[in-house]
This record gives structure tokens, C-alpha cells and sequence, in this order.
């Protein structure tokens, strides 16, 4: 269990609400939406060579459909009979019958919580480093050698401290806190039939459906089924390498050495056990999900089994959140434990945990294969965007650019000099990052001419993108048929490399920030929407001809119709989109259900919170990031009130002492100017006129008189527009 001391009431509260909005499903409905999506995944890409960023097919999802359906019979019909032969059964049974009945499950010397599930899978990948030297062995063998011959695994087995959460596949978490009747226990030893019968209690009502008599592309069982099912406890695996701690990992607690105890070495899970209070089973359940999806970067989506004393539950975990399936009846209904077993026997390595991308693209004609480096994780939570942006390691240095042509060249793996690396779950309803760049630099040299340079130098030069529809988080919901709102689809990119604002000088931030101001304010007469400026999404690229300021990540962006009329985006224009700690204020203090319409201002007031920012180096991050809205609103807001133009604060950044003065009065009269807006004290909102307030006080220094223009002035003069753009762009 998760040692409580280690959790802070805010994330417990965070896991809480995250779990509170879980689907629930019938568990027969689970193994068919995992089957069909296993043949979206994996079967029809294998057979029919589809390619992962192919749009999905009508035909697609009803072969999926009859291929769960088809295979789910098979399987059940495998479980059945597997149930109903004594020698096969005997451990599984045996197992079960001493964990609910026969053994006084010893207690935890130790009187604390540990955090570790009960049982664990696998990777193969994983089994062949604890076991060196014993080939590529198949499922079965392994299950033949821990299992039949624990002996031997053990003095194999150098490495089993060592595993982490990046080498589990799922895992279990079993609360055995009551004794079953004998009478309930006898059911494991009567025949079952091929319909499993209602259960009652805490199980929802559940009946499994008939097994086909069709037997087509059926694979029987290999050996006994007891071979790939234990109630062995595993050691806790060692915390992932990430990039930051999360709140429920404790290091200092320390790792047993025995990985194979039988369940008179699990602790019986019940209140009345120490002074501390157990975390409910479903956040334990979803602690453990986090663990799983935060162990590596193209981690999908993770699963958890738990086992309440006879009641059994699967529980879904990706990015749009959780799917738990109603309990069953392990006794009652043991070949639906079987048929489960039989299935996760099945999945391939897209369906147990990792995306499996081919990392190759071709950048500036030149074939580029490339990984990810191992530590690239997510500041990642149950539910979200996911972002990851790092470096990619390449082979070297046969090209310029630090890429190989694939041919045979010995090198070893090194980061990228030019290439930068991003993925996201972006929302499924919003338009791919990739499209909308590049219809702004469209637009940009279309409409801007030989100005297009203020917009096309700013923006991020996209060498790769893809999507992959075959993981999107709604396919499993549309599967269940349950609501899919929010579903999300990973999409990753290589990018030329840029740097951070932090590596600009102070001497130089204000002329490059109106570059930002610049390229953003032509970007909305463009009609492009940014709606997330933020310190980290400005950075620098280096180029021949000098150093640009950038504005990076388009996740959150719009493409708004191009008509005079129509300025502010029409689909999700309402949403408070945005980094907290650089928001404008207005986005933050609405009342939840308010309706406000995303404006350049909004934008424009951001990189105002970044200029703050670089300036104090970040020093009130930290209450310009946590809590709700509305509460960071108050504090940002309080912190404009309270500074002092002719005070630099105390953590100012060296060389900026200049700056401060005009940045806080700019602050403050930015802040009064949206509260006389607010009160209808004046009409002096034009995206004009709020570009000259920061003039004002933080004035653009002026280009050579051969590249000035007025560009505060530009706009789009409608029969100029291009039919293309009259019409709003619609999700492809």
C-alpha cells in the first residue's frame, strides 16, 4: 500500500477526483472492446500492412467487432473446459481456495504501508534480463520455469531487485479480508457449463454469454493454464527515472528479498492493522496506474486487476481516464478469471503497455532512424495532454545534420544537434498541430507579401509529423459504447531545435519579446489563435542569418473563419485554455460555467506574465501554479497590486534592473485597463490599442527605415479573402 505520509492531501485529492468520473462497464463488454482493439492494433495492421497513421475505415471497426465477438467464444469455450478437467485446474483452484479459506494470511511485521502491488506481469524483454543465457523463450517457457522449477529461476535470476515499473506489463492489487463460506468455495469443484450463471452481493448482476460452437481460428491451450497464473507476491519495483518526483515515492523504503512467497506471505489487508488508515482500493489502484503510465514515454495506457476477496474487477487507464469494469465472482464465474487470463496470454506488446512506433522519417531527403531517450518522461496525471519534448539520439555523425542515410555505419547513439522531439495526446476534436502551422505560414505568405518573414521566422519548422489513429483513447469507448467526449490521439514531430528564452540576454529580452508580440499580432489578423503563450512555449532558433524568437506549440491553437465579422474562434472559443501562471487575468477569475471569449488581449496579457517571469527568474511560481483557477487568479492579481515600480524584487535576475520599472507600471495599467473594460469605463480595447499600452512604457525599438511598416495597421481586407479561407476549417 502507499505509505500515506508520503502523499499530500492535494494529490490524493487530485487521484480522487481523477477516478470519480471513471466509466463503469460490464466485464464481458471489457475483454470484447480489448479483443477489438487488439485487431485494430495489431492483427489488421500485421495482415493487411496498414500503416498507424492511416485513417481508420468503416469496414475496420466491424471486422473488430466480429473479431471480438468470434474470439471471446473461442476463449470462453477454452475457459470452460479447462474449468472442468481436474488435473489442469487443480493449482489455479488449489490457489484460490487458500487465499480465500485455508491460510490465516501472516502478518507485516514491519507495521507499515508498502507501496508494491500484489502480482505482477512481465515483459519478455524484462525475463530475459533476469534469466541471461536462456534464449528467447516463449511465454509458456517461462511460465514452465518460475512456476514448475522456482529453484532454478532463483539462481538464474541476478536482477530481480532491479525491476522497475517501466518492465511491468499490469499488475494486481488483492484485498483478502473475509473468510468464504464452504459452501461457496465448493462451487470450484462442480462442472461449469458454457453459461455462467448470475451472481449477487457485491458483484453487479452479470451473465456470460454462450460460446460458439465455431471453433474457427480457435488456438487451444497450451499445457496447463496453471502454468501462466500464480498469487506469487513481487518485490516493489524501484522508482522510474523521471524528471520529477512524484509525491508518493519513497525511497527510503526498503526492497524484500524474497520475490516468489505464496499467500500465506501477503499481508491480510484489513483496518484494524497499525494506527495508519488504508487508502480506498480504487485510488490505490489508480496510484498504481499512475506508476505504470508515468514508467515510459510512449506508455498508452495501463491496466489494473483488483481482487476484492472473491470479487475481481479490471480497471482501464489512459489519458482521457478511467474505464472499470463491474466486479465478478471468481468462484461463480471462474472462466471468465480464465478467459481473461487467456486473453492478456494473447496481447502483443501495443496492447500490454507501449505504443511500438518505428521512429524513422525522412528529414531534407535523408532516411532518419532515431529513439527516444530512455529518461523522457512526462509530468504526466491520469488524465491530459502528455506532452514530452526532448532531444532525439540519433546515429552519427555521417551527415551534416548529425543523421545517418541508414546505411551500415558503425556509430553509436548520440543526441541530435538540429532535432528536437515532441509528442502529445492531442484532443481528438481539435485540429493536428502540424495542419495549423501550416496554414499560417500559408496565410502569412499569401496575405503579408513581402512582410510574410515577421510571422514565417517565428514559427516552428516542422521536419516530420504522424498521427495514430489505432490508439486513439475513444476506439476502446466507442468499443463499450460509452461516451468518448474527449478522446485523444498521440501525435509526435521532429522539429528544428530551439532554445530557451532564459539563454536571450537581458540587455536584448525586450526587442526580441516584440518580435513575439509582433508575429502574434499578425497571427490573429491571420486568424490563427495561439490561446497558450507561455515562458515555455517562446524559445530562440538559431539560424545563419541570426537568432529568432519563436512561439512555440500549437497544441492549444484555432484556425478562425477569415471574415471581417467573425475575429475570435467559433469551435471551443470558450474554453479557458492556457498555462495557469501566464493566463490573463479575466480567463482565470470567471466563474466556471461563465462564457468568455478567448481575444488577442488574453494573448497579449501573457507575454506580459512572461516578461515578469524572466525578470524575477520564476520566483512566485509555484503560487502562480498550483491550486484552482480562480485561485491563482487572486494571487496573480494580488501580486500586481502589491509591487513597487521603483523596488526590484528579491529574486531579480542580474542585468534586468532596468527593465523592472516599466514592466511593473505596464502590469498595473494593463490590469486597470481590463477592469474598466470590465465596467464599461472604456471603449479603448482595440488589439491596436492594447499593443500601444505596452508600447507605451516597453517601447518596440524601430527597424531600419527599409523594413518599417506599419503593422499595427494591417488587416485582411475582405476581397482579399481566398475562398479557401471564408469557410472554417474542420477537423480531418
Amino acid at each position: 500500500m502507499v505509505d500515506l505520509a508520503s502523499l499530500s492531501s492535494s494529490d490524493l485529492i487530485f487521484v480522487e477526483e481523477s477516478l470519480s468520473n471513471a466509466q463503469i462497464v460490464e466485464f464481458t463488454a471489457m475483454i470484447k472492446a480489448l479483443l477489438a482493439l487488439k485487431y485494430l492494433r495489431e492483427v489488421e495492421p500485421e495482415k493487411m500492412g496498414a500503416q498507424p497513421d492511416e485513417p481508420l475505415r468503416a469496414e475496420s471497426f466491424e471486422k473488430a467487432r466480429k473479431f471480438a465477438g468470434e474470439q471471446f467464444d473461442v476463449l470462453l469455450e477454452h475457459a470452460v473446459e479447462f474449468c472442468n478437467e481436474p488435473q489442469r485446474s487443480v493449482d489455479l483452484k488449489k490457489a484460490l481456495q487458500e487465499a480465500f479459506f485455508d491460510l490465516s494470511l501472516s502478518e507485516d511485521s514491519s507495521g507499515s504501508m508498502k507501496r508494491r502491488p500484489d502480482i505482477i506481469d512481465l515483459s519478455v524483454e524484462r525475463l530475459q534480463k533476469m534469466t541471461p543465457g536462456n534464449g528467447t523463450n516463449m511465454f509458456d517457457q517461462w511460465a514452465d520455469l518460475i512456476t514448475q522449477h522456482p529453484d532454478e529461476f532463483h539462481e538464474k535470476d541476478s536482477t530481480r531487485n532491479n525491476v522497475t515499473w517501466a518492465d511491468i506489463t499490469h499488475c494486481w492489487e488483492l484485498e483478502i479480508s473475509k473468510t468464504l463460506d464452504k459452501r461457496h468455495l465448493a462451487r470450484l469443484d462442480e462442472r461449469y457449463d458454457e453459461t455462467v450463471s448470475p451472481v449477487t452481493g457485491e458483484s453487479h448482476g452479470h451473465r456470460c454469454l454462450h460460446a460458439s460452437k465455431d471453433l474457427e481460428d480457435g488456438r487451444g491451450l497450451k499445457g496447463d493454464l496453471s502454468e501462466h497464473f500464480s498469487v506469487s507476491r513481487v518485490d516493489e519495483p524501484e522508482q522510474c527515472s523521471s524528471t520529477r518526483k512524484r509525491p508518493y515515492e519513497d525511497d527510503s523504503e526498503p526492497v524484500s528479498d524474497d520475490s516468489t512467497g505464496g499467500p500465506n506471505n501477503k499481508k491480510r489487508k484489513t483496518e484494524e492493522e497499525g494506527s495508519e488508515p488504508n487508502l480506498p482500493l480504487e485510488v490505490q489502484c489508480g496510484l498504481y496506474g499512475l506508476e505504470l503510465l508515468c514508467s515510459a514515454w510512449d506508455r498508452t495506457h495501463s491496466m489494473v486487476i483488483l481482487l476484492r476477496d472473491n470479487q475481481l474487477s479490471i480497471r482501464w487507464h489512459d489519458c482521457e481516464g478511467c474505464i472499470a469494469t463491474s466486479y465478478i465472482d471468481v468462484v461463480a464465474q471462474l472462466p471468465l478469471l480464465v478467459t481473461m487470463i487467456l486473453l492478456f496470454q494473447r496481447l502483443g506488446t501495443r496492447m500490454r503497455r507501449q505504443a511500438g512506433w518505428a521512429l524513422q522519417a525522412v528529414v531534407d531527403g535523408v532516411e532518419v532512424k532515431y529513439s527516444v531517450p530512455a529518461d523522457a518522461l512526462s509530468h504526466r496525471g491520469l488524465i491530459g495532454r502528455w506532452p514530452i519534448a526532448t532531444t532525439p539520439l540519433v546515429n552519427g555523425p555521417s551527415h551534416p545534420s548529425g543523421l545517418t542515410n541508414g546505411g551500415n555505419i558503425a556509430a553509436t547513439l548520440k543526441p541530435s544537434g538540429d532535432l528536437f522531439f515532441k509528442l502529445s495526446w492531442r484532443d481528438e476534436v481539435r485540429l493536428d498541430e502540424t495542419h495549423i502551422i501550416q496554414t499560417a505560414k500559408e496565410r502569412a505568405k499569401y496575405y503579408l507579401g513581402e512582410h510574410a518573414g515577421d510571422v514565417l521566422n517565428h514559427l516552428p519548422d516542422i521536419r516530420y509529423s504522424e498521427s495514430d489513429p489505432r490508439l486513439s483513447t475513444g476506439l476502446i469507448r466507442e468499443f463499450l459504447g460509452v461516451s468518448k467526449n474527449g478522446a485523444r490521439i498521440p501525435s509526435f514531430m521532429l522539429l528544428q531545435k530551439l532554445h530557451s528564452l532564459y539563454t536571450v540576454e537581458p540587455a536584448d529580452i525586450v526587442a526580441k519579446m516584440w518580435e513575439i508580440i509582433h508575429c502574434h499580432y499578425l497571427l490573429w489578423q491571420l486568424r490563427i489563435a495561439h490561446r497558450d503563450i507561455s515562458y515555455g512555449n517562446l524559445m530562440v532558433r538559431s539560424t545563419n542569418n541570426g537568432a529568432y524568437r519563436v512561439v512555440n506549440d500549437f497544441d492549444l491553437a484555432a484556425i478562425i473563419m477569415m471574415t471581417p465579422s467573425q475575429k475570435y474562434p467559433i469551435r471551443q472559443g470558450f474554453e479557458r485554455t492556457g498555462t495557469k501562471a501566464f493566463m490573463a487575468l479575466v480567463l482565470l477569475l470567471a466563474d466556471a460555467d461563465e462564457r468568455i471569449q478567448h481575444r488577442c488581449a488574453h494573448d497579449l496579457e501573457s507575454v506580459i506574465w512572461c516578461l515578469a517571469w524572466y525578470v524575477t527568474q520564476g520566483e512566485t511560481g509555484a503560487s502562480w501554479q498550483e491550486g484552482s483557477y480562480n485561485d491563482v487568479g487572486f494571487v496573480k492579481g494580488g501580486w500586481i497590486d502589491n509591487i513597487r515600480p521603483k523596488v526590484l524584487p528579491a529574486c531579480y535576475r542580474a542585468g534586468t534592473e532596468q527593465l523592472w520599472t516599466p514592466l511593473a507600471i505596464t502590469a498595473y495599467n494593463w490590469k486597470r485597463r481590463q477592469i474598466q473594460v470590465f465596467t464599461h469605463e472604456t471603449l479603448q480595447y482595440s488589439d491596436k490599442a492594447n499593443v500601444e499600452l505596452i508600447d507605451s512604457q516597453l517601447p518596440c525599438l524601430k527597424r531600419p527605415l527599409s523594413e518599417e511598416w506599419d503593422w499595427k495597421a494591417f488587416k485582411v481586407k475582405e476581397e482579399d479573402i481566398r475562398e479557401e479561407d471564408w469557410v472554417l476549417v474542420k477537423t480531418t
